[in-house]
């Protein structure tokens, strides 16, 4: 049985921060870090240079330069994810692509300490990028909520035009910090808003289509009996539970970004590998009929590992006897 692709595979070399440029794509204005398939985090400022008087609605031309050459997208403000001067964090808009993204999101890290070692890339002089690299030093800059990066002395690479929006990642797991606002002392320091002062709009935005379910066959075997689902519904889900994506909890966070908001609100993330991998089945089978979606989805993290073709062996009896 064949399903359509719910994403486009994920290139193995694709990173999440992309650039923004204006609607024609042709002038470079900042960066942007992808917080799910469809949405993007950047700086007010970036989008206002994008195109002048910008707020909600606003659109921008955004790229993937880094491993995903050739993949452009427009990108439109949410209509409550944007913040410039009035309300804090100051500085942010969350805007949402017209087609998802060809990288996995980036894993969101908790509270910035002082002393973390954080690195950022950014695009000025460089279409791919330069790095720059440095440590917390604590909060400051503009507004209380901003938080400080001291570059490391002697860096080669230092904030400069290009920067703004740019992703923060802790230096030893590449998980998403905050976004960088501002710089000084020419480009050797500079600050980040942290993703923990960002309201999270992107895990209630409505706006974006449903995954789009596969075409149901017109007619569907009947299982055996109550029991051989159970067992089929068991096997799926301790597959499942096998899957690097579901038994890393950072790969799982993002994995969980991206499900459908019906089965994200009630799957929970703090659950053990097993426990959630049998609740995502049974939701998605039982009350909602979108295991075929989720399936496609893990496809697109597992890029074909034999893990995950135990999963879909283990569930191909569900999706032939359907929901019921």
């Amino acid at each position: 049985m064949s399903h359509l692709a719910t994403y486009p595979q994920y290139q193995n070399s694709a990173d999440w921060q992309l650039r923004v440029a204006d609607r024609n794509g042709l002038a470079l204005h900042g960066a942007a870090a992808l917080v799910t398939p469809h949405h993007v985090v950047t700086c007010a400022h970036v989008v206002r240079a994008a195109v002048g008087d910008a707020g909600p609605g606003s659109r921008v031309h955004v790229d993937a330069p880094r491993g995903a050459d050739g993949w452009t997208a427009m990108a439109q403000v949410l209509p409550d994810g944007w913040w410039w001067r009035d309300a804090s964090p100051w500085d942010v808009a969350v805007l949402r692509l017209d087609r998802p993204a060809p990288a996995r999101p980036a894993v969101l890290a908790g509270p910035a300490r002082v002393g973390d070692r954080v690195r950022v890339v950014g695009f000025a002089q460089s279409p791919s990028g330069r790095w720059v690299t440095g440590s917390v030093a604590g909060s400051g800059g503009s507004h209380p909520e901003y938080v400080q990066i001291d570059t490391d002395p002697g860096t080669g690479t230092v904030f400069t035009r290009g920067f703004s929006g740019g992703g923060v990642r802790e230096e030893s797991t590449d998980a998403l910090v905050g976004i960088v606002c501002e710089a000084a002392t020419e480009g050797r320091l500079g600050w980040m808003i942290p993703m923990t002062e960002i309201r999270p709009v992107w895990e209630s935005d409505r706006a974006v289509p449903p995954l789009p379910t596969p075409p149901r066959p017109r007619s569907r075997r009947q299982p055996p009996d109550d029991g051989a689902v159970r067992r089929a519904v068991t096997a799926t889900g301790l597959a499942m539970s096998d899957l690097d994506t579901i038994a890393s909890p950072d790969q799982r966070r993002s994995f969980h970004q991206g499900l459908d908001r019906r089965l994200r609100v009630r799957v929970r993330l703090d659950q053990d590998p097993r426990t959630f991998a049998a609740s995502l089945v049974r939701l998605a089978h039982h009350e909602f009929d979108l295991l075929a979606e989720v399936l496609d989805q893990l496809d697109a993290w597992e890029e074909g590992s034999a893990s995950m073709r135990r999963v879909r062996e283990a569930a191909a009896p569900l999706l032939e006897w359907g929901s019921g």
